[in-house]
């Protein structure tokens, strides 16, 4: 598997915008998307605030997406997943640790402008891995 670049941490939070705020004050952290579970009928809505910290995403969700969607049991505050970009192809990498034995989470599927699977490492620690549908739109968000 190869990985473009490290993207995200998601966090479940009690309240998004009230996290947002602390990280705003304190971490000098920049708005980049506000998503509201009750704007889409999408399994996986949730609210979340999308802040960039640095030169990296935090994801702040009321609940975690596969959360929403009813593939896990509902899950404690806090950390949930770390989330890499794929440049070679989710289902190859997904194909290749089920092959392993790895427990998959949750199989590719479509979720706004990309494909994500999820897995989980040693440790229990989820791993998201994110395919873009249009990488260059993806590019661009980056620098944005």
């Amino acid at each position: 598997m190869e990985l473009e670049s490290f993207y995200h941490v998601a966090i479940k939070v009690e309240d998004p915008e009230t996290a947002a705020a602390f990280y705003r004050e304190y971490l000098d952290a920049a708005i980049v998307d506000r998503r509201r579970a009750a704007e889409s009928d999408d399994a996986f809505a949730v609210d979340a605030v999308v802040l960039e910290i640095a030169d990296k995403r935090v994801y702040l969700f009321d609940q975690a997406p596969y959360e929403a969607a009813g593939i896990v049991e509902e899950q404690p505050l806090g950390f949930l997943h770390f989330g890499y970009v794929v440049t070679d192809g989710i289902e190859d990498a997904i194909a290749t640790l089920s092959d392993d034995d790895v427990e998959i989470v949750m199989e590719p599927a479509v979720y706004d402008d990309s494909r994500i699977a999820f897995f989980v490492a040693p440790g229990g620690i989820r791993i998201e891995l994110i395919e873009y549908l249009d990488y260059s739109s993806h590019c661009k968000s980056l620098h944005t």
